[in-house]
This record gives C-alpha cells, sequence and structure tokens, in this order.
C-alpha cells in the first residue's frame, strides 16, 4: 500500500512539473507571437530599401554606415 501511495506521489510530482514546463512554453510563444507581429519601423524600411538599391557598398565602420544611411 504504501509503494502505490508512492507511485502516486511521483505521478503528483511529474504533473506539477509539466504544468510549469508548459506555462514557460506557453509564455515563450506568446513573446514569439508579439515578435512576428511587431509592426516594422517604417525608418527601417526606409534604410532596407536604400540598402537594396545600393548594393555591393562597403563600409569599414558603424559609424560610416550609420552616416550613409542617416537622412
Amino acid at each position: 500500500m504504501a509503494e502505490s501511495g508512492l507511485i502516486i506521489r511521483r505521478l503528483a510530482d511529474d504533473v506539477v512539473s509539466l504544468k510549469e514546463q508548459m506555462t514557460r512554453i506557453e509564455i515563450t510563444l506568446n513573446e514569439i507571437d508579439k515578435d512576428i507581429h511587431r509592426e516594422i519601423n517604417p525608418e527601417y524600411l526606409k534604410k532596407l530599401e536604400k540598402i537594396q538599391k545600393q548594393q555591393g557598398i562597403k563600409f569599414t565602420t558603424a559609424e560610416e554606415f550609420d552616416e550613409y544611411f542617416s537622412d
């Protein structure tokens, strides 16, 4: 009888652990969903368009890059 109680206790612990894992997964999925549906900053889109048109330009520093794409 004591052995069945131990088994039940282990099962209960496993269920609690699974619930905690599911909660963490749900939180992560919600964060991913928010990122996927986030609206893109229009300024970034302008910079991306400019980058596509200017294929092959090489920059030696991040400052050069920022200067080139600042409007």
